[in-house]
């Protein structure tokens, strides 16, 4: 289930700090670490009674935030590659086509193997035709989920380049609020009264996470 998946990501933070301190070298005030505990006894909450949970989807779902912890990381240790333009907003757009680019020919190979990748996507176009979806919807259905992820990266970049971290931060939480509710609104997601204890703690574990990294930074 999407909700699921958005709880599982709710864990990137956690990702992110331990990232952060091998390739970086920045560690945190240990209560910094202290406040991911909710985020982890949220995740496991919401595991323990999702109806969908499956370990491959798990697994897939910690590789993203792997992924996405990864490029944040080596951006920042990196902050030059793609840095060009008269402003921060076009030098941060910029610095996105570039790594976009080198994201894609990195990941190319893996989709390549991966169940359910590349080269199943004739197998999965002709199911959908097949389920009665006209090919002319289903490639502008495809071409604006493209559209809109590039945008959604974009928009995110522009946020960061204009707002302290921590604004960003608690957007992102709030981002993920809405994905999970809307999710579980249009798809009817059955919730149980675990998983949605365990969806809160972890949503909340996460802002809990920003407002403590903010109040030790620098300590």
């Amino acid at each position: 289930a999407i909700s699921f998946t958005h709880v599982v990501k709710a864990l990137e933070p956690a990702v992110n700090a331990i990232a952060s301190a091998v390739i970086l070298g920045q560690v945190f005030h240990p209560v910094v670490y202290l406040s991911l505990m909710p985020v982890f006894a949220g995740v496991a909450l919401a595991s323990a009674s999702e109806l969908s949970f499956t370990p491959f989807g798990f697994a897939t779902a910690m590789a993203s935030n792997f992924a996405f912890v990864t490029r944040n990381v080596f951006a920042a240790k990196f902050g030059a590659v793609g840095d060009m333009g008269n402003d921060q907003t076009e030098r941060k757009t910029n610095q996105l086509a570039v790594l976009t680019a080198i994201a894609a020919a990195v990941v190319f190979p893996v989709a390549l193997v991966l169940p359910g990748g590349i080269r199943d996507a004739p197998a999965a176009w002709n199911a959908a035709i097949a389920s009665g979806v006209p090919a002319k919807r289903l490639a502008s259905l495809i071409a604006a989920s493209c559209f809109n992820f590039f945008m959604y990266q974009l928009s995110s970049f522009w946020v960061l380049s204009c707002v302290p971290p921590i604004t960003h931060s608690v957007l992102n939480t709030l981002k993920r609020i809405v994905i999970i509710i809307v999710s579980i609104i249009v798809f009817r997601t059955p919730v149980k009264a675990q998983n949605a204890l365990g969806t809160a703690l972890a949503v909340g574990g996460i802002f809990l996470y920003s407002l403590t990294k903010a109040h030790y930074k620098g300590r």
